[in-house]
């Protein structure tokens, strides 16, 4: 091994050298098939909401994720007459969600159990902030709740609450 790094430093330094490398030794190689990169750049090009991210943002990134899984070939299951629709959420076919991919929104980062490690302690804060404004729920697990009663009392103003809720519990300075 040395011989072979003199005569690789001879032929850059010199342009040539006396000495000879000894060939290296054949080994075996285990050759394996690479990561799928399309996945993986799926991921790295998806929209990234934020908290902030207002409503009208996020229904333009849900309409393009869903035009792109009907523009190829998911079933169109309902239609509400105001351009609103649901879809068949099968999976299939595979090849229109793989080839939608990059359109899904990601979910803000905060709220993603993987990525922030406070997670399970902020989600007991919006509860908490949810129980403050007359929401009758508690926590089953970090990210999900359920109501108290099978007749819960809905605040008026339930989405603004929740969305306040989020943004306390989740947002700047947490």
């Amino acid at each position: 091994m040395r011989k072979l790094v003199l005569a690789v430093a001879c032929v850059v330094a010199l342009g040539g050298c006396a000495a000879e490398a000894e060939p290296e030794p054949q080994v075996a190689a285990i050759h394996s098939a690479a990561p799928d990169k399309s996945t993986q750049a799926a991921a790295e090009t998806r929209p990234q909401l934020r908290l902030d991210t207002s409503d009208a943002e996020k229904a333009r990134l849900a309409t393009a994720y869903t035009d792109c899984l009907v523009g190829h070939g998911v079933k169109v299951l309902l239609t509400d007459g105001k351009g609103g629709r649901r879809i068949d959420d099968s999976g299939e076919p595979k090849s229109a969600y793989l080839a939608c991919a990059n359109k899904l929104p990601l979910q803000p980062k905060e709220l993603d159990e993987q990525t922030n490690p406070k997670f399970a302690e902020q989600w007991q804060d919006h509860v908490r902030c949810l129980r403050k404004h007359g929401f009758q729920v508690h926590v089953t697990e970090p990210g999900s709740w359920t109501y108290d009663s099978d007749h819960p009392a809905h605040p008026p103003n339930e989405d603004q609450i929740e969305k306040d809720c989020i943004q306390e519990a989740f947002g700047a300075g947490n």
